[in-house]
């Protein structure tokens, strides 16, 4: 949930060597939930309710968007396998405005909403990717299998740029 990796392997005449690693500790599923709270969720709430003390709140803050994380990973997961995705909370799910009103969340999130949040989290794993391709004089032609591991592979978001900027990513 908070780390990406990348392992370039060569496998011959069944001995398998590690060729280089890179990696970044701080990348992963995770900033895929808050960017999606931060750029899909807030947004909306901030528009249709008036929360400026529940942010100003370092406490009530945290909950709030704790609250929207759960929906968020909902959503992320969602779109890994369809074309969209209504967001509809449940009575009770998010604490009360400023004027008392209960914050609900009634929306659709598409596909392209997902490109437009998720890509630049994605393209920070690509370029750490197309680095170590690089250190070894490769491109994506010449690799054999390209393997995801994780939830976040899932994305068709991700799956699409790997495709366009590396090679197609092997899924069976």
């Amino acid at each position: 949930g908070g780390t990406f990796d990348v392992c370039l392997v060569n496998v011959e005449d069944g001995i398998m060597q590690v060729k280089d690693t890179e990696g970044d500790n701080w990348l992963g599923g995770k900033n895929l939930d808050n960017a999606i709270v931060d750029e899909i969720m807030m947004p909306y709430v901030k528009e249709n309710y008036k929360i400026d003390s529940l942010l100003n709140d370092e406490l009530t803050s945290t909950l709030l968007r704790e609250a929207l994380k759960v929906e968020g990973e909902k959503i992320k997961i969602a779109l890994s396998f369809s074309d969209s995705y209504d967001v509809i909370s449940d009575i009770g799910d998010y604490p009360d405005d400023d004027e008392g009103e209960e914050i609900e969340l009634d929306f659709s999130v598409t596909k392209k909403d997902m490109q437009r949040v998720l890509g630049p989290i994605f393209q920070k794993s690509i370029d750490i990717t197309k680095e170590v391709l690089k250190r070894n004089n490769l491109d994506g032609k010449p690799i054999q299998s390209l393997i995801l591991v994780g939830g976040p592979t899932f994305s068709p978001v991700l799956r699409n740029m790997l495709k366009e900027q590396i090679c197609q990513a092997d899924t069976s």
